[in-house]
């Protein structure tokens, strides 16, 4: 599809939060896309005064809040009394368990409503053990940013005709911008002899930082110039830092950084990165380590091991493979030729596929389609279709 005019066309988004995560970044480059391509946008939000937020006022966009109350029944009818006057020819979710407002809503003011899958499937399932399905079946289709999710939804009986993929993106102008200011940057990683590996996540149970933990004590034996930092915080802060010391990690050994906004600036000072999650949908933090040039070790958490290529970018690992990290660790650590090759590779593999550029033609194209699967004239009027 062949952007053009849609300034017919008008797009309600809805999320969970606008918190530093990976949907609401994904939220923000959607938007931003659809708006350059003359789409009339609005988003709403179930919080407020979140990270987000600034960003999308700077792009003219006052996220509505209509997370007033909690109780879900009164959230639905704010949101739909949100939505009267604008009209949106399609109502999209940004998170999973969002899309129990858009998919009832939507057909109210005759919008098609688009469920959002963040993740592989199977943690959605078990983090809503009650809505789920309702969750799943109740939109008329549902966009989903891995291939993996995609499958396992079908697996459990989505129409795969409902099912859409929208790989996750990265700004890297934005990035770039970041990576390369290196002032104010107040933190201190040692010696330059050191070989900083690095990873970023929330701290929660499926992320799996204590494999990272595991992994970098025994590598540190064979070479000890190794060293570690986390970046991001959570829940489980506390037990992981307690299972750093059990494993002979001091603090110098391994930082934890909390949550950051500098996160380009952070990995401009490290020189390998390793992602260690049971669960995963397609993670922004793969994106922003290749931009960066480093070399990636992950487990096939999502689509992880489709976003890096083993060998070429990086490693795949299994998930319970302690040995096989470490190994690529240690291989990664000797050799700084091999480091700045897979890095390469990376940064180009994210230029080439990842880019914001083609998104908003992506997105109108999946829009187009529904619209025609689903027969809504008022939607393919707005198309021009």
């Amino acid at each position: 599809m062949t952007i053009h005019n849609y300034k017919n066309l008008k797009v309600a988004f809805l999320a969970g939060t606008l918190g530093q995560g990976g949907a609401e970044k994904q939220l923000v480059y959607m938007a931003r896309a659809l708006l350059q391509a003359g789409v009339k946008v609005r988003v709403y939000s179930l919080t407020q005064g979140e990270y987000y937020e600034p960003t999308l006022q700077s792009l003219g966009l006052q996220p509505q809040w209509i997370g007033q109350y909690s109780n879900p029944v009164v959230r639905l009818f704010t949101f739909m009394i949100s939505l009267r006057n604008f009209r949106p020819h399609v109502v999209q979710s940004a998170h999973f368990y969002a899309n129990l407002y858009v998919c009832l809503t939507s057909p109210i003011y005759n919008a098609v409503g688009m469920g959002s899958i963040r993740n592989d499937m199977i943690h959605e399932m078990e983090s809503n053990p009650t809505w789920g399905k309702p969750l799943l079946n109740w939109c008329d289709s549902l966009i989903a940013n891995s291939q993996l999710a995609k499958h396992n939804a079908t697996r459990l009986g989505i129409a795969p005709e409902k099912l859409y993929y929208l790989p996750n993106v990265i700004d890297l102008e934005d990035f770039d911008r970041k990576y390369n200011n290196t002032e104010n940057i107040s933190i201190d990683l040692g010696s330059a002899s050191q070989i900083v590996v690095a990873s970023v996540g929330r701290l929660v149970p499926e992320k799996r930082f204590d494999r990272f933990i595991d992994a970098l004590a025994i590598a540190r034996r064979e070479a000890p110039a190794l060293s570690g930092i986390i970046i991001g915080d959570g829940p489980e802060r506390a037990n992981l830092q307690a299972f750093a010391q059990e494993r002979g990690l001091s603090d110098e050994s391994l930082i934890f950084l909390g949550r950051r906004d500098d996160i380009p600036q952070i990995l401009r000072k490290a020189h390998i990165f390793i992602l260690t999650s049971d669960h995963e949908g397609f993670p922004n933090v793969l994106l922003e380590a290749m931009a960066a040039r480093l070399p990636v070790i992950t487990t096939p958490a999502g689509d992880s091991g489709i976003v890096v290529q083993d060998g070429q970018t990086g490693y795949v690992v299994p998930f319970d493979d302690i040995d096989g990290l470490v190994k690529y660790m240690l291989r990664l650590a000797q050799s700084a030729q091999l480091r700045h090759k897979l890095g390469q590779a990376g940064r180009a593999r994210v230029e080439q596929i990842y880019g914001t550029d083609g998104l908003a033609e992506n997105l109108l194209s999946i829009y187009g389609q529904i619209a025609i699967q689903r027969h809504s004239r008022r939607l393919i009027k707005a198309l021009s279709i």
